[in-house]
């Protein structure tokens, strides 16, 4: 009888490690959780290069006319769509991804085709939009006919959304900038701009996009009191992108922001996190 009490206190002590043991792991699991998932369902890591440096005719251009006047049409100053009225110019959006399909792409200057890619990207994304008509965001399209559908034409290849993204613009181009340019749908993403990207002006559009995009709060937010700097989640997402160019993402961010810089500069200590992504469609209140 006596051994009973020794017993249950080393069955009890067992069962409070055991418990500790399951504490800790989940408690290990839930910090690491998102690196485990970015890393299995987050986008691939691509090493950038410039493939198409130098190349083109210098001659051969592709005119985005039709594609500037969509945007302009059914896009209002806050980068969100009409979509109704785009649906009823499905024919023109159609064509000029027909156009696109049909574009000297391996003629076209470095610039060139950077830009068609963009513009690719998005007229794509649009055009899903109004085929499938979701209520609230893009993510109620059946995953099968969305970002890994291959159906878009360009260079003579049938590619999905994710490769035009992935294995044309991010792997052929050290342009992280891209990023503030390819429109999701989406509230949390970079808002669409009321013109095409061209060759001509690529740079002077790319760098207002960044600018714009962090000038918003889904892009980033500094709060002096918190002593916090919140960045959108773009920047974890394609970490390896921006830290390729930078070396850090918030270096690269503060590029484009002030106030960012000197926080990055200074000696006191700040706190950085990620801002929410905001799925929800990106079409007009009206």
């Amino acid at each position: 009888m006596t051994r009973r009490p020794d017993l249950l206190r080393r069955i009890n002590l067992a069962v409070w490690i055991l418990v500790a043991v399951l504490v800790v792991g989940v408690v290990i699991t839930l910090f690491y959780y998102e690196k485990i998932a970015l890393h299995f369902f987050g986008p691939p890591a691509v090493e950038m290069e410039e493939r198409y440096a130098g190349s083109g005719d210098g001659a051969t251009t592709f005119d985005h006319g039709a594609w500037t006047a969509l945007l302009a049409a059914h896009v209002d100053e806050e980068g969100r769509w009409d979509y109704p009225g785009l649906r009823a110019d499905r024919r023109a959006l159609a064509a000029y991804l027909d156009a696109v399909a049909a574009a000297p792409f391996a003629a076209l200057s470095r610039d060139g085709k950077l830009a068609l890619l963009l513009n690719l990207h998005n007229a794509a994304t649009a055009r899903l939009v109004i085929e499938h008509s979701p209520e609230s965001s893009i993510r109620e399209i059946p995953e099968a006919d969305r970002w890994q559908a291959a159906r878009w034409r360009v260079a003579g290849e049938t590619l999905s959304l994710d490769q035009i993204e992935n294995d044309w613009l991010r792997a052929r181009f050290v342009e992280p900038r891209i990023h503030f340019a390819l429109v999701t749908a989406s509230l949390g993403g970079p808002p669409s701009r009321r013109e095409a990207y061209v060759a001509e002006r690529l740079e002077e559009q790319l760098q207002a996009q960044a600018l714009r995009f962090h000038s918003l709060p889904r892009g980033l937010v500094i709060d002096p009191e918190k002593r916090r700097v919140s960045l959108s989640r773009i920047y974890q997402w394609f970490d390896g992108d921006f830290r390729q160019v930078e070396g850090d993402p918030r270096r690269y961010a503060a590029r484009f922001d002030a106030t960012l810089a000197g926080i990055m500069d200074g000696n006191e200590t700040w706190s950085f996190g990620w801002l929410d992504y905001d799925w929800d469609l990106d079409a007009r209140a009206d």
